[in-house]
Order: C-alpha cells, then sequence, then structure tokens
C-alpha cells in the first residue's frame, strides 16, 4: 500500500466524518490518525499515516519539551540556569558590575535554593565573585535584587557589617563586600538556560 493516500469524498455525515488528530512520538516524527466510525457495527477503526510537511507548510519551528537545556559559549550551565565567571579582576563597584551582566543579557546572581549555593561554592573557591545581595539602610535588611529578603538560614553572612554593604561569594563562604569593588573580587552573571535550538538562532 502507498503511504500517499488519497481519499475520495465519502459522503458521510457530520457525526461519521473521519477525525484528523496529529500525534508526535518521542522521536519526534508526526502522524495524522484518522478515525472513521463504521454505520453498520458501531466498530472505530483507526490508521495512522507520517504526516510529511508540503513545500507551502514549513514543519514546526517551535522547540519541543524534550530538547536540551544549553548555555552561550564561555557560560557554565547548572540545571536551568547559566552562570558567567569573568576571569577578569578589575575595580569595579557594584553598580557597573550589574551593567555589565544586563549588558549580557543577565543579571547578578540571586541564590535561590541550597542545591545552587553548594553548585556556587564549589565553582569559586579560589576567587570571590559579587552577588545581587545589598543590605538596605532604610529597612535595614539584606535583599536581593528582585526585591527578596535574604533567609538566614540558607547561609549566614560573614565579614564586616560596619561599611560593607555589598556581598560576595569564594572560599567556600559568603561575606560582606565593599560597593566600590576591590582587586580581589570579580563579576558573576546568570540567566536562565534556553534550548539548544534558540541557542542555533541567536
Amino acid at each position: 500500500m502507498s503511504e500517499n493516500l488519497i481519499y475520495a469524498d465519502l459522503n458521510l455525515t457530520e457525526s461519521t466524518r473521519p477525525r484528523l488528530q496529529k500525534v508526535t512520538d518521542v522521536q519526534g516524527t508526526t502522524y495524522a490518525e484518522v478515525k472513521v466510525q463504521s454505520l453498520d457495527t458501531n466498530a472505530a477503526d483507526s490508521y495512522t499515516l507520517p504526516d510529511h510537511p508540503t513545500a507551502n507548510s514549513p514543519p514546526d519551528s517551535k522547540p519541543s519539551s524534550e530538547e536540551a537545556l544549553g548555555c552561550p559559549q564561555d557560560w557554565e550551565q547548572n540545571g536551568e540556569k547559566c552562570y558567567f565567571f569573568s576571569p577578569v579582576q578589575k575595580t569595579i563597584d557594584w553598580n557597573t558590575s550589574r551593567k555589565e551582566c544586563i549588558d549580557k543579557n543577565s543579571d547578578l546572581v540571586i541564590i535561590d535554593s541550597q542545591e545552587e549555593l553548594n553548585y556556587l561554592f564549589s565553582q569559586t573557591r579560589s576567587y570571590y565573585y559579587l552577588l545581587g545581595l545589598k543590605f538596605s539602610k532604610s529597612e535595614k535588611k539584606w535583599k536581593w535584587i528582585n526585591n527578596m529578603e535574604h533567609k538566614p538560614d540558607m547561609f549566614t553572612i560573614g565579614g564586616d557589617f560596619t561599611d560593607y554593604f555589598c556581598t560576595v561569594i569564594g572560599h567556600d563562604k559568603v561575606e560582606t563586600a565593599s560597593c566600590s569593588g576591590t582587586l580581589t573580587t570579580q563579576n558573576m552573571c546568570e540567566k536562565a538556560a534556553n534550548t539548544l535550538e534558540r541557542q542555533k538562532e541567536s
């Protein structure tokens, strides 16, 4: 039997006309399923045919949920996030550091799980990296750049609390740091991982 079948008008009533349903299997191959209800036996016959896109109907370009997540070159992936660890040591203030991240379509790092904290500890053993966590003088609270309050049960902040109102992570700890920056502090950014398909297009 040929794969390319042509169906003539069967003069079926509205209730017995074939119903088309597109089904995608795990390999990403799309099929068209045709179900025809028999008038005599009330039995349903099902036929599954490969759905080949024509020149006038390009295949769906949306990435499927099965595509893996990926990060741009020079970024490290952990779960659904991408991290950029700057190799450059230079004295830049916290606002400039954040702008550098924003220019990369990202932002300073927000730690929102113990797993992420452990990952960052493993990646920052040799240097200090600025975090998106600052002390709000007006509220007298440590707050993340998304306006969420820091939870001390996740980690404690060590260091000088007199005039250091920013934070860094490195050497297996989180500490206060000067918002003006120091030569021992490097920049670190994060953003959500995208599908590999979208990474190729960008």
